[in-house]
């Protein structure tokens, strides 16, 4: 094999098994909405997807692997919005709620949640001065993000974001100078 042919294979390789992830994230989320039973295997959650056991263990090790992947899609999206603004940065993570209400929301019934949390630990930096303000920053988003996919019918995403703003808006973004 020449070394265009390898550079082929290898992409190929990588597409597939990137569409063999998403078809697991996919079928994940139509488990954990299944009134009926919201229960994931590793044999259901393949059959759901329509991609071999194999294909599984080649890119997870167990399912909650599977809802990490699909948490981090979540977590990076609502990271690429925030900014300094506070309000504004309530607003995004309301609004990006909104939009993925049934996912959460069948997250956090399933008994899922703490996993957003520590999705979005994954995310902080080791170290710095900065870490305890962004943890209790986190745990706050994590916290209302929470109660707002929790609720059966949720405030507007402005409303919410006005009444979180209103509590932590003297809340510093990041450490001050001693």
């Amino acid at each position: 094999m020449n070394q265009h042919q390898l550079e082929t294979l290898r992409k190929n390789n990588e597409e597939s098994r990137d569409f063999a992830k998403s078809c697991f994230r996919f079928a994940l989320m139509i488990i954990l909405k299944d009134k009926n039973d919201s229960r994931v295997t590793v044999s259901r959650l393949c059959r759901v997807a329509g991609v071999s056991r194999t294909a599984f263990y080649r890119n997870y090790d167990d399912v909650e692997d599977v809802l990490v992947d699909e948490l981090k899609v979540f977590s990076m999206t609502l990271a690429g919005q925030i900014g300094t603004d506070i309000y504004k940065n309530w607003l995004a993570l309301f609004t990006l709620a909104e939009e993925h209400y049934e996912d959460l929301r069948a997250v956090v019934r399933a008994g899922y949640g703490h996993k957003i949390l520590e999705v979005f630990f994954a995310l902080l930096p080791s170290g710095g001065d900065n870490r305890t303000i962004q943890t209790l920053w986190l745990s706050l988003f994590h916290s209302m993000l929470i109660s707002y996919v929790s609720e059966d019918k949720p405030k507007k995403p402005e409303e919410a974001a006005r009444q979180a703003y209103k509590f932590t808006q003297n809340i510093p973004l990041v450490a001050l100078e001693r």
